[in-house]
């Protein structure tokens, strides 16, 4: 799929819905939604923004933010993502290493710019319109500029500045091509078109919002009720949107999964899932076979696991009706994975990142060797089914024993009492590291009555090699932006604890 597909896509399905928004009760057409891309890249020039500009979204979820994108892919501009759940300190950095031309905010976002610790007012800085505002009717024709012109394979569309395990958000650039031709490849391996209606509830600063849930659908001709995104009010009334306008297609992660088992609590809503959901796809994080096993029994559905990088986007995904339960599926068309001597997973695929953000020059600099490494240890079958045993960074090697923390894991997710739980290596004098697990408990489990029932659990059900030596017990994980539980964080903690003992 090339650029210009996107324009025909815009012709072709010119009256049918795209972008259906909720909170205002508004719905854009496919040709709607193209125009106020059109006009929006106008208004960019008019801010000096031009082909290979860079353009910084310090936006919060909305439809002005989605049209952001399309307007950039039309002028040849890089959207670089700030992402305002992350520190202000983190904020900062990503608007002062971006070389951006211009940084779009809003109303929400605005106190990023303010302050004495404020990056120096350097950048071109613009408040994004609302969609009902003259600007994005623009008599675009009018322009002597044409969409696309002049596009080129090496246009870079996106810089994404990723949450990371770096002192700092690493950035990842991503050309135009790669995304669509990415997005092509998953639609067509995974039978999405115009049939299919997404919810769209994650982060747009991050692929999983702009790619997954916004980029992909409309390549599919396929469309998306936006939602602000996923929170402890939208897990309690989650199916309205969905059953109002007629979703029939997840994109969610495994955080919202175990989310949706521990909150909902909406009968008709599951009911409605069981009866009209066709396709939950889920990836953006290890999905716990467990969680996987209940959330298909409370909701009647088929969760489809994918497995992708921000670096390489989507390289492999259980298909509809083809999924097999502990793997993340079938490489995708065009793309080879492979393990190295230690078990890391290799990828050589066409739709590879341009290369990272250097910190100091803000030049992209290329990855090298012709295979990527995942840094995820797994497996890829004779049938061709991948498997991810854990990362690889991750894996604790107790006397001289590779340990995959994500088994492990799976097992201790199984016992009655256990809402959640992490497993990490600590140090140990004698086999190198321990396995510690650091659970927590569902509410109204004491830590003092459920320790000795899950000692047992694990001497029962784990093998003498692989039990955890420690157990530690936390009100809360630390999670990242994205959900992701932050083992290095943990890790830290859990090896004083140990060595406390």
């Amino acid at each position: 799929m090339t650029p210009q597909d996107f324009l025909r896509i815009a012709a072709d399905n010119k009256d049918r819905p795209f972008l259906i928004i909720p909170d205002r009760r508004q719905t854009l057409s496919f040709g709607e939604f193209h125009d106020a891309a059109l006009g929006l890249a106008c208004r960019l020039q008019d801010e000096g923004v031009r082909r290979g500009d860079r353009v910084v979204a310090l936006l919060t979820n909305c439809p002005e933010y989605a049209v952001l994108y399309f307007a950039c892919l039309y002028l040849g501009a890089t959207v670089v993502t700030a992402n305002p759940s992350l520190h202000l300190r983190d904020v900062h950095f990503v608007l002062s290493h971006a070389g951006a031309k211009l940084v779009v905010y809003g109303e929400e976002t605005k106190h990023f710019l303010l302050g004495p610790s404020a990056p120096p007012d350097s950048t071109r800085r613009w408040l994004m319109p609302k969609l009902h505002e003259p600007l994005f009717r623009v008599a675009w024709s009018a322009h002597p500029w044409k969409p696309l012109d002049g596009a080129t394979p090496a246009d870079l569309l996106t810089i994404v500045f990723t949450s990371g395990t770096t002192a700092f958000p690493k950035a990842v650039a991503h050309r135009t091509t790669s995304l669509l031709g990415n997005a092509a490849a998953f639609n067509a391996a995974m039978g999405i078109g115009p049939s299919d209606r997404f919810l769209h509830l994650l982060p747009m600063s991050y692929s999983g919002g702009f790619f997954n849930a916004l980029i992909a659908p409309y390549a599919a001709g396929a469309s998306v009720v936006l939602t602000p995104g996923f929170g402890p009010r939208t897990a309690l009334d989650f199916w309205k949107a969905p059953m109002e306008h007629g979703v029939n297609a997840l994109w969610l992660t495994p955080a919202i999964l175990s989310a949706l088992l521990k909150v909902d609590r909406d009968e008709a809503g599951k009911a409605w899932c069981r009866k009209s959901v066709k396709k939950v796809f889920v990836g953006m994080g290890p999905l716990h076979l467990q969680v996987k096993r209940d959330f298909e029994k409370a909701y009647g559905v088929e969760v489809l696991e994918s497995f992708g990088l921000s670096e390489t986007l989507l390289l492999a995904a259980n298909a509809p009706g083809k999924s097999v339960e502990g793997s993340v599926g079938r490489v995708l068309p065009g793309v080879e994975l492979k393990t190295d001597a230690e078990g890391e997973l290799l990828a050589r695929t066409p739709h590879l990142m341009a290369g990272y953000l250097d910190q100091e020059s803000s030049r992209v600099v290329p990855p090298e060797g012709e295979w990527f490494p995942t840094g995820d240890a797994g497996t890829v079958g004779a049938d061709g089914l991948v498997r991810i045993t854990g990362r690889k960074k991750d894996l604790i090697i107790r006397g001289g024993l590779n340990i995959s923390p994500m088994a492990v894991e799976d097992v201790l997710l199984r016992h009655d009492a256990v809402a959640a739980v992490a497993v990490i290596g600590v140090p140990n004098a004698v086999t190198g590291e321990d396995v510690a697990a650091v659970v927590k408990l569902k509410p109204g489990r004491d830590w003092a009555v459920e320790r000795p029932s899950l000692e047992a659990f694990c001497k029962s059900e784990i093998a003498a090699a692989s039990r955890p030596a420690v157990l530690l017990c936390r009100e809360e994980l630390p999670v990242g932006p994205t959900g992701k539980v932050l083992k290095r964080e943990l890790r830290d903690w859990a090896a004083t604890q140990a060595a406390a003992r």
